[in-house]
């Protein structure tokens, strides 16, 4: 723990105590001393202003899942005495990050900001009649890296943009958060599976979503309309937690970007995953690594273990997965536990009725391109993902419209339709009632296109987040282009604002002819050509292909 943190019992980590400002207990809570402090069903939390609104940042929303909580489900987080000062995030929840980097972050991670519009300088700090939309914002990182205190999520822009209450909510990640242990055999890893708890990570949004609806209204916003927004890994997780029946009726809406739709497993999948853990730990424990941070010791179980050791463990299962490509989940899932999850999101029936905004960038795996791997290898995985998908339908759905493979664009796009196009497509037909809307991001620059990967995954962040210095944004503006994305940032706001307040954001629903929304101005349009489209079942021959695919673990 740094230095700088209190660790006195009572007082959350990231905070620091004040007993002078209240004397609050949870019978009788005090009433806070001055503006900038609003009182929290967990306790009194002091913000702070920033560009235009006033933040909350490191509000700790469960307690530390350390000790015998680690690999257990989020348990709420006892109120505490005294002030919190919410004015820096708290900690990356533990994970590798790069190897220039190596292991970042801690197991006390749970936590969340909260970002309030302030149009008047001088006006209050909160304005709790101002009733609100919330919007709960999940990262993206593939379920093994990133933050809800990264740069571009800081929300000032997009909480101004959306007259919406901002909330991003940090959660357990990898091995400690993503991989459902409780589907383990009994190993030297794992010698009582019985100590871990399945849906850990989803749990902890799950948690974080029930904090945000119990104290909306006390940051000045409606508990009645609370949208869940993600985009990639977080999109993700929306998409599961739109087939999560505790959480329905909190929820008005969700907001599920360039989501790997299909990343949830069953059981027989997650136990593969905990076999191929349970392989990699042995490997770990059988290599010479020296003392230090992250050995691992023969015998050693993942209970007892440093966190450093269990990102080990993440990064050799995320390596695994990059060569393997076994399935479209990977080894960190939500599973279907006939309990928190009791359904594939994709599967029909299983949703709950929440309106879905969803969509995904035109060239989402164009990434690809930029490996140091041969064709040969990347056609290699390609074919492997076809086949473990839905056997001979999709191989020949790969052979027919995507050439076999034959160049490396070929092989990003197969993977860019397998990953996120088709599971998105299908999550928003098995909507009830066909309340979803599709869009898809077309943006390009002439660094995007001088690159090859042009409407690259993420691209959507920098664009609605108004952040064109973090993120994809200085990859995109290196070579200019900053007009087509100012352009492209005015039409996709006003309909995420609209979906947000209203939960439509006013153009055609996905049922009504698999109408899509295109956004993007291209560089070298005119001024007054318009940046956004909508367009009827683009490419619906590759679309029917698609449908016919089974993308069910």
């Amino acid at each position: 723990m740094p230095d700088s943190l209190s660790s006195a019992p009572d007082t959350p980590p990231g905070s620091t105590t004040d007993t002078t400002d209240t004397t609050a207990t949870t019978a009788l809570p005090a009433a806070p001393r001055d503006r900038w402090t609003v009182r929290t069903t967990t306790g009194l939390v002091k913000g702070h202003a920033a560009t235009g609104v006033t933040a909350f940042r490191g509000i700790p929303y469960a307690e530390p899942p350390t000790g015998d909580l680690r690999f257990r489900r989020a348990v709420p987080k006892t109120p505490w005495t005294g002030v919190f000062h919410a004015d820096r995030p708290g900690d990356y929840c533990a994970q590798f990050r790069n190897r220039r980097l190596g292991w970042i972050g801690s197991e006390d991670c749970l936590w969340l900001n909260v970002v309030v519009p302030r149009p008047d300088p001088r006006g209050p700090a909160v304005d709790p009649s101002a009733r609100r939309p919330v919007v709960v914002y999940l990262h993206g990182g593939g379920n093994v890296h990133g933050s809800a205190g990264e740069p571009l999520l800081t929300g000032e822009h997009f909480a101004t943009a959306m007259d919406a209450v901002y909330v991003a909510v940090n959660y357990r990640l990898g091995v400690l958060g993503q991989l459902s242990l409780a589907h383990a055999e009994p190993s030297s890893m794992m010698p009582d599976p019985s100590r871990a708890d399945a849906n850990v990570g989803l749990s902890d949004i799950v948690t974080a979503v029930e904090w945000v609806h119990a104290n909306a209204e006390v940051f000045g916003g409606d508990p009645s309309r609370i949208t869940v927004m993600g985009e990639s890994s977080g999109g993700a997780m929306v998409s599961a937690l739109t087939a999560v029946p505790r959480v329905r009726p909190l929820l008005a809406g969700a907001i599920s970007q360039s989501p790997a739709a299909a990343m949830v497993h069953t059981p027989d999948l997650a136990a593969y995953w905990c076999r191929r853990a349970a392989h990699h730990w042995a490997e770990l424990a059988a290599a010479p690594s020296g003392p230090g941070r992250g050995q691992v010791r023969a015998g050693e179980a993942l209970v007892d273990t440093s966190p450093e050791a269990l990102s080990r463990l993440t990064e050799a299962l995320s390596r695994d997965n990059l060569s393997a490509a076994h399935d479209l989940a990977g080894p960190f899932a939500p599973v279907v536990d006939g309990d928190l999850l009791p359904a594939h999101p994709l599967a029909p029936g299983a949703q709950t009725g929440l309106p879905l905004l969803t969509g995904t960038n035109r060239h989402e795996y164009l990434l690809m391109r930029w490996e140091p791997a041969t064709t040969a290898h990347q056609r290699a995985r390609a074919r492997r993902l076809a086949a473990a998908i839905d056997g001979s339908v999709s191989t020949d759905l790969f052979d027919r419209f995507y050439a076999r493979g034959r160049t490396r664009r070929r092989c990003a796009m197969f993977m860019s339709d397998a990953i996120f196009t088709a599971p998105t497509r299908r999550l928003a037909s098995v909507q009830p009632d066909g309340a979803a809307w599709m869009y898809r991001l077309d943006l390009e620059t002439p660094s995007l296109r001088a690159t090859g990967v042009r409407a690259i995954h993420a691209l959507d962040l920098p664009v609605l987040f108004e952040r064109y210095d973090a993120g994809r944004g200085p990859l995109a503006l290196a070579l200019g282009g900053r007009e087509a994305m100012v352009r492209t940032t005015a039409v996709m706001q006003p309909r995420w604002r609209a979906f947000i307040h209203d939960g439509d954001p006013g153009f055609p629903r996905w049922s009504e002819d698999h109408t899509v929304q295109v956004f993007g101005a291209v560089e070298g349009d005119r001024a007054g050509d318009p940046a956004e489209f909508t367009v009827p079942d683009p490419d619906p021959e590759l679309r029917r292909a698609w449908d016919a695919v089974d993308l069910l673990p």
